[in-house]
């Protein structure tokens, strides 16, 4: 997956930002791609054997980089921003952001891994509306245990899509730029107590839902829908429905997959695009998650 041009190792991923990255030692990386944000995941990890130090640098025209990593006993040095870091050797796993405009490098252990997130230009500074009041900064190996969970849960979704995929990519890189800037979330939740969702635009919210189960429903989309921010819209819709949008839009498309199933003249591949799925394999995955069943065996088992 890495080709070498004299003590440079650069990934053959396919996805040009996880090429722009240079390493000093061969780095295994494996890609992930959201074709819906456009959000790439790669997990990287040292070469097998490897010892010693090595170094990964990037310029500061890439994107917004996040990334998780357990750090091996051996301390990191580098630079971003051109300012100069030391960090001690630990054993914690911790997360780390670079922003778009900086450029950085780190030298660290050769046998070190990590998972990667790297956001499209723009994306998180559009998520946040006009709440933004600062540019990012750069995290250098925090242990934000909210980070890291935010940093899991989007990870897990990226690499096996649930049944409202987009609107929960979306999201959590809400929350993650939310948390990366400063916002205080009691604030927003005040703020969204303070709001009421009338009838006539929850049903226009719902009625979008509907028409839309075989599309990639945006979080963005249904507040726009509402007339709200996507800071108030979650909290307001689940104190109008009694359940988040997620949980709502994930339990109609798992409706229509249960009765899309008992029509055998559809093949499975058919019932995965109706329910807003790239592909047969995710929905199979997805289905079996939350049913608890294959949609094979589900369709058998209700086989009239």
């Amino acid at each position: 997956m890495t080709e070498q041009s004299t003590t440079v190792y650069r990934s053959q991923t396919g996805y040009a930002p996880t090429s722009q990255i240079r390493f000093e030692q061969a780095a295994r990386v494996v890609p992930h791609h959201h074709q819906e944000s456009d959000i790439v995941l790669y997990r990287m990890s040292g070469a097998k054997g490897a010892a010693g130090m090595s170094e990964a640098t990037r310029g500061g025209d890439a994107p917004d980089l996040f990334y998780l990593s357990r750090g091996t006993g051996i301390g990191a040095v580098g630079k971003v921003a051109g300012t100069p870091f030391a960090i001690k050797p630990h054993h914690d796993l911790r997360t780390t952001f670079t922003p778009s405009g900086a450029d950085a490098s780190v030298t660290f252990a050769a046998s070190a891994s990590s998972s990667n997130l790297m956001f499209p230009k723009g994306y998180l500074q559009s998520l946040l509306e006009d709440r933004i009041c600062q540019s990012f900064r750069p995290i250098l190996y925090g242990p934000d245990k909210n980070l890291i969970q935010l940093f899991y849960m989007l990870e897990a979704e990226i690499v096996q899509p649930g049944f409202v995929t987009r609107a929960m990519v979306e999201g959590l890189s809400h929350a993650i730029a939310a948390r990366l800037i400063g916002i205080d979330p009691s604030e927003i939740n005040l703020e969204a107590d303070k709001i009421h969702l009338p009838k006539w635009k929850l049903r226009r919210v719902i009625d979008f839902i509907e028409s839309n189960l075989t599309q990639g429903i945006a979080l963005a989309d249904l507040a726009a829908e509402a007339g709200l921010s996507m800071f108030h819209f979650a909290r307001v819709f689940k104190q109008a429905v009694g359940v988040t949008p997620y949980h709502f839009v994930r339990d109609r498309r798992i409706d229509r997959a249960r009765a899309l199933l008992l029509d055998e003249s559809l093949d499975l591949g058919h019932v995965a695009a109706a329910c807003g799925f790239a592909n047969q394999s995710h929905f199979t995955a997805a289905f079996s998650k939350a049913a608890g069943i294959s949609p094979g065996r589900y369709r058998r088992h209700h086989r009239a």
